[in-house]
């Protein structure tokens, strides 16, 4: 307690000493006494709103901290969650391309997708399965949509025995001998580069394509066996050079979402025996 306060205190005991016969105190004592309150009063109150604040500080504290590790393990079920459901779908893509392989009439080698070469000069993707897995060059790709490309083995681009390099349908130095489904129409699918488009030439001048028309791999050259499904038509156009008849295309495969494909090996499935 101040100085001050204390030498009140004791003028004021000592006022009430020389008067302690008499039955009230003094208006000297009383207006000592009420001075000296207000101080005690503003201390008691300044003391009481400070642990007060310092107790809602503490709580505030541990609320906060409760609230971090509260939001921390919300992320944690949220990044599993996704990855649950991530699994899922793979499992549900990997189940639809099971059963797709066991419709083949031909042997065929599930495989992955591990890396993508889409420069301007080239559109290629390599795969998780090689040479030692029985993928060799010249094999056809394809996927539950339709055709995706050959396995090639070249320098700047060669498979190993555990990967093999896939061009796509879509590379410009791309060709697949097709078949027009309702015509029976036959002609060549180039790539152009673009994931979304291919082009269709070499139609006969008889030929009446529709858009909307389905195009399949016609068999021809030995690579892509015949019925896989190429793309559907969705322009027809004049050749601006030749003047002849030629079509784009859009592809079967969505090659900007493409995981998981399937290697023809060439060889009889025995359940289509």
């Amino acid at each position: 307690m101040p100085i001050s306060l204390w030498l009140f205190s004791l003028i004021l005991v000592s006022v009430q000493s020389y008067q302690a016969e008499r039955a009230t105190a003094s208006p000297f004592a009383r207006a000592v006494s009420t001075l000296i309150s207000y101080p005690e009063r503003s201390y008691s109150y300044t003391r009481r709103g400070l642990k007060a604040l310092w107790g809602r500080y503490i709580y505030l504290s541990g609320v906060e901290q409760k609230n971090l590790a509260l939001q921390k393990q919300i992320a944690s079920l949220l990044i599993e969650n996704q990855r649950m459901q991530a699994q899922a779908r793979e499992n549900e893509r990997l189940k639809s391309l099971l059963g797709f392989k066991e419709s083949l009439s031909k042997d065929s080698l599930p495989a992955r997708i591990i890396g993508w070469d889409l420069s301007v000069y080239a559109r290629m993707v390599t795969i998780n399965v090689g040479l030692k897995d029985g993928a060799g060059k010249g094999q056809a790709v394809i996927s539950v949509q339709g055709l995706v490309g050959q396995i090639i083995n070249e320098p700047g681009r060669p498979s190993g025995q555990r990967f093999a390099n896939v061009l796509l349908i879509t590379d410009p130095t791309s060709r697949v001998s097709v078949v027009i489904e309702r015509t029976r129409d036959r002609g060549i699918v180039e790539g152009t580069g673009r994931e979304d488009q291919l082009l269709l030439k070499y139609l006969s001048p008889e030929a009446k394509p529709l858009r909307g028309d389905t195009v399949l791999t016609s068999g021809l050259g030995g690579i892509f066996p015949a019925g896989i499904q190429v793309g559907t038509i969705e322009k027809i156009e004049q050749n601006p050079f030749s003047g002849s008849l030629q079509c784009l295309v859009k592809p079967s495969v969505d090659f900007s979402h493409l995981e998981e494909v399937l290697v023809l090996t060439g060889k009889e499935n025995d359940a289509q025996r």
